[in-house]
């Protein structure tokens, strides 16, 4: 390629005008292009002498070397023409703006020679380093040749010549890196490829939307399987492009187009610019997808998202897609796009992404009556990720305002679900599945995060609804796995246990315990609901009550202490409350003591008998004496018939002579049915007062009259005795009283509990004949006990009862009453 220098251009250097700094120059150039032996190297070294000068490539002797038209004119001329220029370039001798042009010039109109058979491979090769060798360097030639490859890339006119230099750029990686532009000291500036203001000055007359149209069009041509131009533009992307197209929204929808169809037909994608970034993280392509209504090809793009794109720049883009989902009756779950794409978008997300819009839709297109069985499927698949937390007994995190939330059952009853005009309107949908299905599992959770707040979000009648839901659930736990039994049943209980936890329908405490029998994993759980609802000490006791406790000893003794497991906890803690309460009552409760002691006393006989067989019946015979000595000890003997009595007494000789304490209880009850006791000195000194004609206003304290007072609260109702006149005495003497009680700690006690079972006696309650004494009982009771430490237990014991519905109105008044002065 040499010989085309010394044949065309070295006859025509013209060397006499020449600067000594230029000749030098042109001496390295002609030694460069292998012209040692020639008559004009001898020349120019002649005239250079022994000057030492800097060599100076000038544009005059530029032109000299590089600007020669008519070698052009025959093409396998020039293209070994400027082959030859390869080692000149290579050593820092660039052809001027002119020379350069007219390269250019050439070039264009012989691409289609370049790609013919009639130039080599090789010489292909060196035709395209020179090029890149002029692209790289500081000289005008850059900034031309740049030019004119890039508008090559961007000519969809000329697919045949484009697709040429695009290969061979890709090749030779020829538009990578930094071109260079003339400035105004006529140095030259380094600029990299890369689309900013510059580059768009340099290549597209400054005018971005030019470049941008010409991106978009470019973007789905190409061939099949091979390199394009967006393999070179790719390099190029910028945070400056992604800042025009945040400010450009509608070129952001032309991009939308262009890339759908880039990756319809271009095995290679367009996810770079997809995901386009500016300098503050903005992802303008992908956060526009949020602003448009969605086609197929959205959710493709949609699908190739960076993913560590901001959840927050991705929210309304989620939303979008489940409006896609949503239109046209859902009919999008059938097309190609869905099945593809939009299949794997809900696949490889958690549920920390997917606003919680979603929940609803899924209950929407699983409904098992009006859910499309294909569709029922796939969404349950794909959505039981909302129970990945289940397991826990927590709702999931999802997108609620631009923010990761943890669900709460009241919010998705209320505000998702809608539950409002009909509260259990998901209830009768679903209630025809069973645990398997997802939804179900789902409400479940969602009912037990609520639990403490459904008895306010329901009304009573759809409690039942919800009862009879959730029963049928844990029932239907029995078809469903291990995984989902242990997870969900726990969950069924927790909520009606929560739900029910105040009932007052043993009917209902009943089938919630009932429901142990199902599983292991609910075993205590039912347990320890049925304990807190039948041996509750914050509620008043009845006789069906009582009754219960102890047919549930049968249970328990037949059952080995596998069922009614709480009877122990009963009968170690409720004997003296149930013998209190039934001091209280005003019927006859003999009879039922009578039969109530005969099936305890049958129990503790077989329990003794068996006690060497088994611990347990040990046991139940320790637990029934237990319950005995505190009932006993308690309960007044008048509650007791004669015959009650003495059975009683004769069974304590044969089989209770190692509880002294029982013992005496009994024998408490046996002797007060043999002969009556003679007066005390307390109840003789309350006649002798009653007989009294002394004003009690007049009468200063003594203990003797606290003591007298005490014995008439204790036994007034045996005695028949109600003393006002003491209680007076008292009441106006309380300084002197009460200072009296703090020196005897255990007799202000005494005193306190003795008029705290007077305000329930119905006998004294307003409106009643012994009206006045229950006043003065209920009035010194509040002086006592306001002070107390005991006050705020006593205020909040006498409410309950009073809100129990278990008096009459006259005395649920006076409790109240008493309440209110408490709190004072």
């Amino acid at each position: 390629m040499l010989e085309i220098f010394k044949n065309k251009i070295l006859p025509k250097l013209e060397t006499t005008q020449l600067s000594a700094p230029a000749a030098k120059a042109l001496l390295q150039v002609l030694e460069l292009q292998d012209c040692q032996d020639t008559k004009v190297l001898e020349q120019v070294k002649n005239s250079i002498g022994n000057l030492n000068n800097e060599a100076v490539f000038t544009e005059e002797l530029a032109q000299q070397i590089y600007y020669h038209p008519e070698v052009y004119a025959n093409e396998e001329e020039g293209i070994a023409f400027i082959i030859s220029w390869l080692p000149l370039l290579e050593n820092g001798f660039y052809p001027d703006k002119k020379s350069s042009e007219k390269l250019i010039e050439f070039l264009y109109f012989s691409l289609g020679y370049l790609q013919s058979k009639a130039i080599s491979e090789k010489d292909r090769t060196q035709i395209f380093s020179v090029l890149k060798a002029l692209v790289q360097s500081e000289s005008n030639a850059s900034l031309i040749v740049a030019h004119f490859l890039i508008r090559r890339v961007f000519d969809i006119r000329d697919c045949v010549n484009s697709d040429f230099i695009i290969q061979n750029c890709i090749t030779h990686q020829i538009l990578l890196g930094n071109y260079y532009v003339l400035n105004s000291d006529n140095g030259f500036t380094k600029n990299s490829f890369s689309i900013d203001n510059e580059f768009i000055h340099h290549f597209f007359k400054g005018d971005w939307h030019k470049f941008v149209n010409a991106l978009h069009l470019i973007l789905p041509v190409g061939k099949v399987y091979q390199p394009n131009a967006f393999n070179i533009i790719t390099a190029w992307l910028s945070t400056d492009l992604a800042e025009f197209y945040q400010e450009h929204t509608d070129l952001v929808f032309t991009a939308h187009t262009a890339l759908n169809e880039r990756f319809l037909f271009m095995e290679e994608e367009g996810i770079a610019l997809l995901n386009l970034q500016t300098k503050d993280g903005i992802f303008p392509l992908i956060s526009a997808l949020g602003t448009k209504e969605w086609d197929a090809g959205d959710v493709l793009l949609f699908n190739n998202r960076d993913k560590n794109i901001p959840q927050n720049q991705l929210d309304q883009c989620y939303l979008r897609f489940l409006d896609w989902l949503k239109a046209e009756s859902g009919s999008n779950f059938y097309t190609e796009a869905f099945q593809e794409f939009g299949k794997h978008i809900l696949k490889v997300e958690s549920s920390t992404v997917l606003p919680v819009a979603y929940i609803l839709f899924w209950f929407e297109k699983c409904n098992p009556k009006s859910g499309i069985p294909d569709q029922i499927e796939l969404y349950n698949s794909l959505f039981s990720r909302f129970l990945s937390t289940g397991s826990t007994g927590k709702l999931p995190v999802v997108r609620l305002g631009n923010e990761d939330v943890e669900l709460k059952g009241e919010y998705l009853i209320e505000e998702i679900f809608l539950i409002k005009n009909n509260r259990t309107k998901w209830i009768s949908d679903l209630e025809s599945s069973n645990l398997t299905d997802p939804l179900n599992q789902f409400l479940i959770l969602t009912f037990y995060d609520a639990r403490e707040k459904l008895a306010t979000l329901f009304d009573l009648d759809n409690q039942k609804v919800l009862f009879a839901y959730l029963e049928k659930m844990a029932y239907s736990a029995k078809q469903a796995d291990d995984k989902v039994k242990k997870e969900c049943l726990p969950l069924v209980v927790k909520t009606l246990t929560a739900l029910f936890a105040e009932t007052n329908d043993f009917t209902l405490v009943n089938k919630i315990w009932a429901l142990k029998n199902i599983d292991p994993s609910v075993l205590d759980l039912c347990n320890d609901y049925a304990q807190l609802q039948y041996v509750n000490e914050s509620r008043p006791l009845f006789l069906g009550l009582l009754q219960s406790w102890y047919n549930f000893l049968s249970d328990y003794y037949y059952s080995l202490g596998t069922e009614s497991v709480w009877i122990p906890h009963m009968l170690n803690t409720q004997g003296r409350r149930s013998a209190a309460y039934l001091n209280e009552l005003d019927e006859n409760v003999s009879h039922f003591l009578n039969r109530a002691l005969v099936h305890l006393f049958d129990f503790h006989k077989k329990s003794k008998q068996k006690a060497e067989s088994n611990q347990l019946f040990q046991s139940i015979q320790t637990d029934i004496e237990n319950y005995l000595e505190d009932f006993l000890k308690e309960l007044m003997e008048h509650n007791l018939t004669k015959e009650t009595a003495e059975n009683m007494y004769i069974y304590s000789k044969a089989h209770f002579a190692h509880r002294k304490k029982l013992q005496e209880s009994i024998q408490k009850h046996h002797d007060y049915h043999k002969v009556e006791e003679p007066k005390s000195e307390k109840a003789i000194l309350v006649e002798q007062l009653q007989k009294s004609q002394i004003n009690s206003s007049e009468m200063t304290f003594d203990p003797k009259y606290a003591s007298a007072v005490l014995h008439n609260l204790e036994s007034y109702k045996t005695e028949g005795t109600c003393d006002s006149k003491l209680l007076e005495v008292l009441d106006k003497n309380i300084i002197e009283f009460k200072t009296w009680l703090s020196e005897t700690s255990t007799t202000e006690a005494k005193f306190i509990q003795a008029l705290y079972m007077t305000l329930l006696d119905k006998n004294l309650a307003p409106e009643t004949p012994l009206e006045t004494y229950g006043n003065l009982c209920r009035n010194l009771f509040v002086k006592l006990a306001k002070d107390s430490k005991m006050a705020s237990s006593y205020q909040m014991g006498l409410a309950a009862m009073a809100n129990s519905g278990a008096y009459p109105e006259n005395l649920t008044t006076a409790l109240l009453q008493v309440v209110n002065l408490l709190k004072v």
